[in-house]
């Protein structure tokens, strides 16, 4: 179930990354030219509403027919995907636009599966010298009965779908009880499924609302990067010894908006979950209370892009809710850490962990060896004299998506191995899913590495964070003393 959940994050994680961008240019419009806006023009704010509405949800179902790319047997299937997916969603934008987000979601993936899967291997078997001719009818006909089931079928279901969220949504913003939506929306970022949530469900709930009074609530709910602020503030509080790193990520998750930073530490300490829905309850309620709105999408979750694209007159109010949901975190978080700590000194994990450690010690060494700046992969053994001559030329550090947590990881790393005059490695961020064979060593945080292993086939080496420079010194001092090697450090 776990590796499911990743996958599927990992999926629409990718997905949004590409069209975070569009997201970007619509808010930006959205809040300088729309009818509530700093500079108030119609046919520019038109421009805004005409590439929600029709060009992102087809931009959405081509990238989601296509994301298969890793799994098809050649590329022309892999287009086809696509360009299925997209015929499929012009039915449902004439039929209700307000669903082609949600629509584009769910169509795209099922289209490139329905290529690779039923329609591909049939165009194959066509006579030979025939294909293009075969594929391009197989593609226009399946298109067009997908049009066809989401103008009639698939329109009105959605439509009804939507209509209720919205209703209940609307319902929990009269009654105030809009701070019950922490109670899924925390868990499920976690689970990465923010982009999923927000962008296929919150986003366009807001937007219909926004086209009508100009601004919504519902797009600071989830890109609200409070709770997750509380819960690192908690984390540099509690754990001095590593202060700096937590600093870093501090930093990143306000500034930058990655909130795929915290994710791994919530998992690795489930607990801290409650941290987050308290945090996120408050904000939500403050947020409600104050009726704080923005004017436009949100994306990524950074406090200056929140800032941009709150209404005028209620930026007050969205610092306040983020203020209070991360002030709420932080002290949940670290009463639950205390306790933690306390019921730990009670224990004997301590004991268990030093016995884990000696018996790996005893196992045989295999692994990464150095000699002249070469990394090689044997065993002691094998390199006792004889080193393997195949040198390691690429590092990768991974995270569900291959941006974010990683992409700085990698940048970090590639900084400490230029302090040590090394310049022979390529280091790069990678997605779990995406590893060129050519990449010998993997770097992920320790509770990515039961994933990694089941996608990796190079070595793997786990960190707690990746922002800490310290651990992968750890990691290079490592490797030197397995080689024996010229001295590094």
């Amino acid at each position: 179930m776990r590796k499911f959940i990743y996958r599927f994050g990992q999926f629409y994680s990718k997905i949004m990354i590409d069209s975070i961008g569009i997201f970007i240019f619509v808010g930006i419009l959205s809040v300088v030219f729309g009818d509530y806006g700093w500079m108030p023009n119609r046919n520019i704010y038109a421009i805004s509403q005409f590439v929600y509405q029709a060009v992102i949800p087809i931009l959405i179902a081509y990238t989601a027919g296509n994301q298969r790319r890793n799994l098809g047997r050649n590329a022309n299937q892999l287009y086809a995907g696509g360009v299925i997916a997209v015929m499929a969603t012009a039915g449902i934008l004439l039929a209700d636009a307000a669903s082609g987000i949600l629509f584009a979601m769910l169509c795209g993936p099922l289209s490139g599966m329905l290529w690779e899967k039923v329609l591909e291997p049939i165009v194959e078997r066509g006579k030979s010298g025939l294909e293009m001719l075969i594929r391009n009818i197989a593609v226009a006909l399946t298109g067009s009965v997908m049009a066809i089931f989401s103008f009639y079928i698939a329109a009105p279901i959605l439509s009804a779908v939507v209509s209720v969220l919205s209703a209940g949504i609307n319902f929990l913003i009269e009654q105030r009880l809009i701070f019950l939506l922490s109670v899924i929306i925390e868990p499920a970022k976690v689970l990465f499924l923010n982009n999923s949530i927000n962008h296929g469900i919150l986003l366009p709930l807001g937007m219909q609302q926004a086209e009508q009074t100009g601004e919504s609530l519902l797009f600071l709910l989830e890109t609200n990067p409070g709770p997750g602020l509380g819960i690192l503030l908690a984390l540099y509080s509690c754990k001095k010894e590593k202060r700096k790193e937590y600093f870093s990520s501090i930093f990143v998750e306000l500034v930058g908006g990655v909130h795929e930073i915290y994710f791994p530490i919530v998992l690795s300490n489930v607990w801290l979950i409650f941290a987050l829905i308290g945090g996120g309850a408050a904000g939500n309620f403050c947020f409600s209370a104050f009726q704080a709105a923005a004017t436009g999408a949100i994306s990524p979750g950074s406090i200056l892009i929140i800032l941009l694209l709150s209404t005028k007159n209620r930026v007050g109010s969205v610092l306040l809710g983020i203020l209070v949901s991360a002030a709420v975190s932080a002290v949940l978080a670290v009463l639950i850490l205390r306790v933690q700590i306390r019921w730990k000194k009670r224990t004997e994990g301590q004991k268990e962990l030093l016995k884990e450690r000696n018996d790996r010690t005893g196992e045989e060494k295999c692994g990464l060896y150095i000699k002249d700046r070469e990394i090689v992969k044997g065993t002691e053994q094998e390199t006792d004299g004889k080193m393997e001559e195949k040198m390691v030329q690429k590092i990768g550090v991974i995270c569900n998506a291959g941006v974010g947590s990683s992409a700085i990881g990698a940048a970090l790393f590639r900084r400490k191995l230029k302090e040590m005059g090394i310049a022979e490695i390529e280091v790069s961020a990678y997605a779990s899913d995406q590893i060129p064979e050519d990449v010998k060593i993997v770097i992920c945080q320790r509770d990515f590495k039961e994933l990694a292993m089941q996608r990796v086939k190079a070595e793997i080496y786990t960190v707690e964070n990746l922002l800490d420079q310290a651990e992968y010194l750890m990691i290079l001092k490592e490797i030197q003393e397995r080689g024996g090697g010229e001295e590094w450090i």
